[in-house]
C-alpha cells in the first residue's frame, strides 16, 4: 500500500480526530490536528492558546471577492486571515516532509494540487450527541438539547470557515474522494473503509 497524505474533514462529533489517530498509527505516519497549532505558533507571532481559541473561524465581516492567494492592498487582514495564512504555510511544509494524516483546517483545499486522499466524515445527530458526551466529560451536565445546540454552533463555524476560505461547499461529496457515515459503521469501520480505499487506489 502506497502511503499518502490523508486529509480528513469532519462534522463535529463524528470522530474525525479518533479515526485520524488510528489511521496514522496503522500506517505508521505522523498525525496532525491540534499538533499543527504548535508549529504555527513556533513559526509565527501567535500564542498557542490564542490559536486554539481563534482557529477555524472565519472573519466577522465576509469579503465576497476574497483573493485566497493575495489580500487586496486596501484590506487589513483579520486575525482569522493571518491564522489561515500561517496554517496554510505550515500545512504545505508538512506535506513536503512526507505522508501524514491532517485533520481539518481546509487541508484538502490547501493541498489540492498534491497527491492526497481527501475524506469527509459525518454522522446523524443522535450519534454525535452520544459521542460528545462520551469524550467531553466537561459537558456532562448538558441536556441532549444543549449538546445539540453546542454541536450545531461548532459545525456552523466550521462550515463558514471552510466555505469562506475555499469557495467550496463544506461536506459536499463531490469535493472529497471518500465520504463516510460513522454513525453507521463507527470509528473502527471508518478506519477499515479508509484502509481498503487506500489499498484499492495504490
Amino acid at each position: 500500500m502506497e502511503k499518502k497524505i490523508i486529509c480528513i474533514g469532519r462534522e463535529f462529533g463524528s470522530g474525525g480526530r479518533e479515526v485520524g489517530t488510528m489511521l496514522a498509527k496503522a500506517l505508521d505516519i505522523p498525525f496532525y490536528d491540534k499538533e499543527l497549532l504548535k508549529r504555527v505558533a513556533e513559526e509565527g507571532d501567535f500564542h498557542e492558546k490564542f490559536l486554539e481559541t481563534h482557529e477555524e473561524t472565519a472573519p466577522t465581516i465576509a469579503i465576497a471577492s476574497f483573493d485566497r492567494n493575495m489580500m487586496d492592498s486596501f484590506y487589513q487582514p483579520s486575525f482569522s486571515d493571518s491564522i489561515f495564512v500561517g496554517q496554510s504555510n505550515v500545512i504545505r511544509e508538512i506535506a513536503k516532509e512526507g505522508p501524514c494524516v491532517i485533520v481539518g483546517r481546509c487541508s484538502d483545499y490547501i493541498l489540492r494540487e498534491e497527491n492526497i486522499v481527501s475524506v469527509f466524515m459525518y454522522a446523524d445527530m443522535k450519534y454525535k450527541i452520544s459521542r460528545k458526551f462520551a469524550v467531553a466529560p466537561e459537558k456532562a451536565d448538558y441536556s441532549d438539547e444543549e449538546m445539540e445546540k453546542y454541536i450545531r454552533k461548532v459545525e456552523k463555524a466550521r462550515r463558514k470557515y471552510y466555505e469562506h476560505y475555499t469557495g467550496q461547499r463544506w461536506g459536499q461529496a463531490s469535493n472529497y474522494d471518500l465520504c463516510i457515515n460513522t454513525g453507521k459503521i463507527g470509528s473502527e469501520g471508518a478506519l477499515k473503509t479508509i484502509l481498503a480505499y487506500l489499498e484499492s487506489t495504490k
